[in-house]
């Protein structure tokens, strides 16, 4: 699991990267960051996973359904400058990305680990 959690620290790291190049309204920046936090730090995920499973019956697909509403939402805090950007639908699209890589790791170990 280092290997893994490795990768996601990389991943997140990334995303921090591409957030912070972009140059986007403070409010925008701070909604991805927290939306990163949440969703690509690996510990998180654990923990929402682990609190969905007795109320779920694929608690992966509601995480994956959930960051997906989460990240549309943040465009909430973009200014009409943030939103006229081109970039900002590649950065959505490479965050969204980063978590899919993310959970389907998490999801990979998790049944590992139980067998």
């Amino acid at each position: 699991m280092t290997c893994f959690a490795a990768m996601c620290r990389d991943n997140k790291k990334h995303a921090y990267c591409l957030i912070n190049r972009m140059g986007l309204s403070e409010k925008y920046t701070e909604a991805l960051i927290s939306w990163t936090e949440k969703y690509l730090d690996i510990f998180n995920l654990e923990k929402i996973l682990w609190a969905q499973i007795a109320s779920s019956k694929d608690p992966y697909h509601d995480l994956q359904i959930n960051a997906e509403k989460d990240l549309e939402f943040t465009v909430l805090f973009a200014s009409k400058k943030d939103r006229s950007k081109s970039e900002v639908i590649f950065l959505e699209g490479n965050l969204l990305l980063l978590f899919n890589i993310t959970l389907h790791g998490l999801k990979e170990n998790c049944v590992a680990y139980t067998l």
